[in-house]
């Protein structure tokens, strides 16, 4: 089976009549030119995996030996993989697992357990899908189009988890930082207290009155979609839009080449 297509692959199969004791001269076959074969009510509808795609008989399968040339009469079968079974066991599970592991660039940059959590238990979760799926195939050298899907789908979820580490491996850096000057600071203050010692300062009585106004559904939903100054903030930002839209560019570029190679791959010829 050539399953660099898998599960969008077809398979061929073929059925050959020859003779090995009789050559062209004591024996022929030749197909019906009307009919050449006959269905059975129900055939190719009780595969539990494929679907009989076509059928075709003029491949030509004559074997010419140093004893004389033997007739053949070939029948191609051509079978298509369903693919309902893996849109709802397979593709559609791993889109899950990648949105969900999006959660975490909504999550507080400050919520480690959380964070750490549910990208751990994502990436778990894409490794164990994909054992199982080439559990159930026969192992081969080449890459197929399922394992592009898989590593991909991965590769989001691990991505995810690496962007926390940089976001905290950020924070961590300017919150080092924000205490150097807030210790800078204060000495700054002790050291003017000390030269301000027999100086008398006026301050004048406030006249000013602070109202809180009542923050709306509209003020909180701009607030959460505005671009934060915050660097590793910022980064969160940054990912919850990037991140997804190049999701949907991989799936765009993803569906359209394995249609486009599944019509390439759905002649006989090509299978041959």
């Amino acid at each position: 089976m050539r399953l660099q297509l898998y599960p969008l692959d077809y398979q061929s199969c073929n059925f050959d009549l020859v003779s090995y004791a009789h050559t062209m001269n004591d024996i022929m076959y030749e197909w019906d030119p009307v009919r050449p074969f006959e269905l059975k009510q129900g055939v190719g509808l009780d595969l539990p995996n494929f679907v009989l795609e076509n059928i075709t008989t003029n491949a030509d399968c004559t074997s010419h030996t140093n004893t004389g040339s033997y007739g053949c009469l070939r029948m191609n079968l051509l079978l298509k993989r369903q693919f309902s079974y893996y849109l709802v066991q397979l593709y559609a599970p791993t889109t899950m697992i990648v949105i969900v592991s999006w959660v975490s660039f909504w999550i507080d940059l400050h919520s480690t357990a959380g964070r750490v959590a549910l990208g751990v238990t994502t990436l778990l979760t894409m490794t164990t899908m994909q054992s199982a799926i080439n559990a159930k195939l026969p192992p081969v050298s080449y890459v197929k189009v399922v394992d592009v899907w898989l590593g991909a789908c991965q590769t989001f979820v691990f991505g995810a988890l690496l962007e926390y580490a940089f976001v905290s491996y950020q924070d961590s850096a300017r919150q080092n930082d924000r205490a150097r000057e807030k210790a800078a600071r204060k000495a700054q203050k002790r050291r003017e207290k000390l030269e301000m010692v027999d100086a008398e300062v006026y301050q004048p009585p406030c006249t000013c009155h602070t109202f809180e106004a009542r923050e709306t559904f509209r003020d909180k939903l701009r607030r959460y979609f505005t671009k934060p100054d915050y660097l590793p903030a910022k980064i969160d930002f940054y990912a919850r839009f990037v991140v997804p839209l190049a999701f949907i560019a991989f799936n765009i570029i993803y569906w359209v080449s394995c249609l486009i190679m599944s019509a390439n791959a759905s002649t006989p010829e090509s299978l041959v």
